[in-house]
């Protein structure tokens, strides 16, 4: 069937542009409930272009709220299994599907090519990233929740204009956010061993309030679309909507710490770089997107690593089982340097050819240097 008959009905509403809904080039994080609902939409809609991150695979209680899901799938890895159906919802619409971790896997050269990013992700650490992200890259970020009656959706315009007077997602964040998340991690960075991630259950209901809500919006912003960031609350049982704007908070952690404008330098010669910077900034820090560990020493025994050259590991790879000492067996005696910001000199004295992050960021008041980072691999 030609793309003409398939959206015929859609060019008799005045004010629908199929051709603008052909153009768009959305990136949806999380293939879950919400997520389902959002892909249904975009495909329906006859959307141009889409790409699905999600690593987890299908459970069996995913089946009552994932529209695109069947009990044949259980097993098999969302974003996969999603993208199949939307093909057959629509071969027209180009879906690819990413079986990674979006926050490792994403393509940042090639992430202005979206023209927006839906997040129906459920935990806060890739809200804040992605938030980050879009922020720095200027890309219109649409964030969803749910719980078990009501469904929220932000509106962040980050391609506008004017949106570095716009809120961010975290200038939303009250300081219970951080309280839950200082509870899955120890006083060192680490992710608590044991800890199990709280989840929230929901229903279909809600799921596709919000999906179709943030597929909406994701295709009504770029130019001439929202000049300010909102949250619309639904409830799904009284029917109760309640749009607000978010305010811009001045000691917001993105907002007060990454003043515009943002350049972006891709670095394929780190420490030619930093040379750069150190000349220009003098000894001032780079700020890291997240942790890393740079040595750990135990108390009982001096064994340990990183004390001639930092380790620069990745904090999300290790949990607090770090702390137990592998040679001596002392529970808890290893000390271990964790950081989120380095001084130019610690980087440059170090040598290091490689970062294993995507980003780093050097502010100043004349704007925020975005250093893109290629992988260690590519450098060689």
């Amino acid at each position: 069937m030609d793309r003409q008959s398939r959206y015929q009905r859609h060019s008799l509403i005045d004010w629908f542009s199929q051709a603008t809904v052909r153009d768009a080039r959305i990136c949806v994080v999380g293939a879950g409930a919400v997520g389902n609902e959002v892909l249904k939409c975009l495909a329906l809609l006859g959307a141009g272009s889409i790409d699905v991150y999600d690593f987890d695979r299908i459970e069996v209680h995913n089946l009552t709220r994932s529209v695109l899901f069947r009990v044949t799938d259980i097993g098999r890895n969302k974003a996969e299994c999603a993208a199949a159906r939307v093909r057959d919802l629509d071969p027209n619409v180009v879906i690819t599907a990413y079986t990674g971790n979006i926050l490792r896997d994403l393509d940042l050269a090639s992430f202005s090519k979206y023209s927006a990013v839906i997040c129906c992700v459920d935990n806060f650490e890739a809200r804040l990233r992605l938030n980050l992200i879009c922020k720095l890259w200027q890309i219109d970020l649409i964030n969803t929740g749910v719980d078990s009656r009501n469904a929220v959706v932000d509106v962040f315009p980050f391609s506008q204009q004017s949106a570095q007077s716009v809120a961010c997602y975290e200038c939303t964040l009250p300081p219970s956010v951080y309280q839950r998340l200082s509870q899955r991690y120890s006083c060192g960075g680490l992710k608590r061993a044991a800890f199990v991630e709280k989840r929230i259950p929901t229903t279909v209901i809600t799921a596709s309030l919000a999906g179709s809500l943030a597929a909406s919006k994701a295709l009504r912003l770029g130019p001439g679309g929202a000049l300010r960031s909102d949250r619309i609350f639904l409830d799904s049982i009284s029917g109760i909507s309640r749009p607000s704007e978010l305010p811009v908070r001045v000691d917001c952690p993105v907002c007060s710490q990454f003043p515009a404008p943002f350049r972006k330098r891709p670095v394929r010669d780190l420490q030619a770089e930093l040379a750069r910077l150190r000349a220009e900034k003098g000894n001032s820090d780079i700020t890291l997107p997240e942790s890393l560990i740079l040595s750990f020493q135990c108390k009982k025994c001096d064994a340990g690593e990183g004390h001639d050259a930092p380790l620069f590991w990745r904090a999300s790879e290790h949990d607090s089982g770090l702390a137990n000492c592998r040679a001596c067996g002392a529970e808890g005696a290893v000390e271990i340097q964790i950081t989120d910001r380095l001084p130019l000199d610690t980087l440059t004295k170090s040598g290091v050819r490689s970062l294993p992050l995507p980003f780093a960021l050097a502010a100043s008041e004349t704007g925020t240097d975005v250093l893109v980072l290629e992988k260690e691999s590519e450098c060689d």
